[in-house]
């Protein structure tokens, strides 16, 4: 799969490969969907390839057995089973594989993804291995979240930024390989990279996006209130709902503040108009933070009827104030 937007950042490495100046540490900080992922196993196979001259060369067993995630010197460390965290033993583990003698003679690599996904005592124990490197290993760190990391963490990688293509390339892309549909819509209703639909029906998404502005339009006229809204959202496809949610407040703060020529005057003014009615933007930024929380809620024990009326309440408080 060719993602061409990805090739300054492969001809950057391959340069740092020929000049040998590849880090023993490097966090890809990717937007969501933009190949952080397939990056970093390119860099495996860019590193383990027995072509040297053409590497990677993409047909040899090394890169073969990377692009299957069965390398026997390029680990992938994730979070296993039902856990959402990286837990310390198996960063522990992975110190002691990259350790031991390399199979291929060439490097040891440890890919992390997502990296933001370390808990307090992993990164503790990555950061040990990032004080005293190893020669011939690479540690790869995927993240979108870089903040979420230790500081100390990211002060010792060499940060490469994986943006994700223009949304007209991104849109092409996928036509492309998938064929015709609603790019267009699906990209803005998740607000994310071309390889995040790549196994999405993107007018599902569409729909349901058009559904959400409706409900949320509805709010606004208050031709409906929270409670009838709520537990429909609950019910069914909670987390597209929020991510649509997301991505459109995020539209109508950069039309906000699009509208402003003096932006210090709009730090000062709280409302900024948008037609009939006054937009609060400390309101509306209040708002899409807690759109933000509640997502981060939605593989928790919590009462989502309930989490999700809360929130509608708090939008047509936004709207209205």
């Amino acid at each position: 799969m060719t993602l061409p937007w990805l090739q300054e950042a492969k001809q950057s490495l391959c340069a740092a490969r020929l000049a040998d100046r590849v880090p023993h540490a490097l966090l890809l900080h990717e937007d969501p969907g933009a190949g952080g992922l397939q990056l970093a196993s390119w860099i495996a196979q860019l590193l383990l390839c027995r072509e040297s001259a053409r590497a990677p060369c993409g047909a040899c067993p090394d890169c073969q057995w990377v692009r299957v995630r069965q390398h026997p010197d390029c680990q992938h460390i994730q979070p296993e089973g039902k856990s959402r965290q990286i837990v310390v033993d198996q960063v522990r583990d992975a110190v002691t594989e990259l350790r031991l003698t390399g199979h291929s003679g060439r490097a040891k690599i440890a890919i992390l993804a997502p990296a933001e996904a370390l808990n307090a005592n992993a990164a503790n124990a990555l950061l040990k291995t990032l004080e005293e490197p190893t020669p011939t290993t690479l540690l790869i760190l995927v993240t979108t979240q870089p903040s979420r990391l230790l500081p100390t963490i990211r002060s010792r990688c060499l940060k490469l930024r994986v943006a994700a293509p223009a949304r007209s390339d991104a849109v092409q892309w996928l036509t492309d390989a998938r064929g015709a549909g609603p790019w267009d819509a699906a990209l803005a209703a998740l607000d994310t990279g071309p390889l995040a639909l790549l196994e999405i029906d993107p007018a599902e998404i569409a729909s349901t996006r058009r559904e959400v502005l409706v409900h949320l339009c509805a709010l606004h006229d208050q031709t409906l209130q929270p409670p009838a809204i709520a537990e429909r959202w609950a019910k069914d496809e909670l987390d597209l709902r929020l991510a649509c949610t997301e991505s459109w407040i995020t539209d109508q703060i950069m039309i906000a503040a699009s509208a402003i020529d003096d932006l210090p005057e709009m730090r000062r003014e709280p409302q900024l108009s948008t037609g009939p009615r006054g937009l609060n933007i400390g309101l509306l930024l209040e708002f899409h933070d807690a759109v933000r929380e509640l997502r981060s809620l939605m593989h928790t024990s919590i009462n989502k009827s309930l989490a999700v009326e809360s929130l509608l309440w708090r939008w047509a408080q936004v709207r209205t104030r």
